[in-house]
């Protein structure tokens, strides 16, 4: 804990925190908030493709989202590590935080393995729907999405009681929401005619 004490008091830390000048805080909050969007936004597209929505997309082009994603993950990883630093004492003692970045590990070990599993294999890519063990392993990564999203939602509330399970409720309604709402568009989308001619 002096450790992360003495991390905290340094002057990056400070400057993370605090450098109004170049709103430091805001800025990097911002670019952990568009890495997230590109890194979970389009491994759930795949996800949910792979799942069986849209099933008139073609997957195989979907490949193209990884060296994306992979942008978005780095952007996360720089900006993660400048919040990590700005607040390590609150990070290392909530519970969130352990169950965030287990989940970002599995997450990043799920990718590369859909990518092995499906995109991997021309079978897969021929086959509609995607075999069993694909949409097994595609709905579990988006789960582990989910916790993991949640669990960093309530890592800002660790330390105020009353509002972590009010927090946890809102996030896992709105979770819920923009789960419906995206595979309704993805359905939208799939019925499209120019779709399903390939176009």
């Amino acid at each position: 804990m002096e450790l992360f004490t003495s991390l905290e008091n340094s002057g990056l830390a400070t400057w993370v925190r605090e450098g109004s000048a170049l709103w430091a805080f805001d800025v990097i909050l911002i670019a952990h908030a568009l890495g997230m969007a590109a890194l979970v936004g389009l491994s759930a597209a795949i996800y949910l493709r792979v799942l069986g929505f849209a099933p008139s997309l073609p997957l195989a082009p979907m490949e193209g989202f990884y060296p994306l994603m992979w942008a978005g993950f780095y952007v996360n990883l720089v900006s993660g590590v400048l919040l990590f630093i700005g607040y390590p004492v609150r990070a290392v003692v909530a519970p969130g935080f352990y169950v965030k970045m287990g989940g970002v590990a599995l997450s990043i070990v799920f990718l590369r393995r859909l990518r092995r599993q499906v995109f991997g294999n021309p079978a897969y890519l021929d086959t509609r729907p995607v075999p069993t063990n694909g949409k097994i392993l595609a709905g579990t990564a988006l789960f582990i999405w989910l916790v993991t999203i949640t669990a960093g939602r309530l890592m800002g509330y660790s330390d105020v009681p009353m509002i972590q399970p009010r927090t946890y409720v809102a996030t896992s309604i709105i979770t819920v929401v923009l789960l419906v709402g995206g595979l309704i568009a993805l359905r939208l989308w799939g019925g499209d005619k120019q779709l399903r001619q390939g176009v």
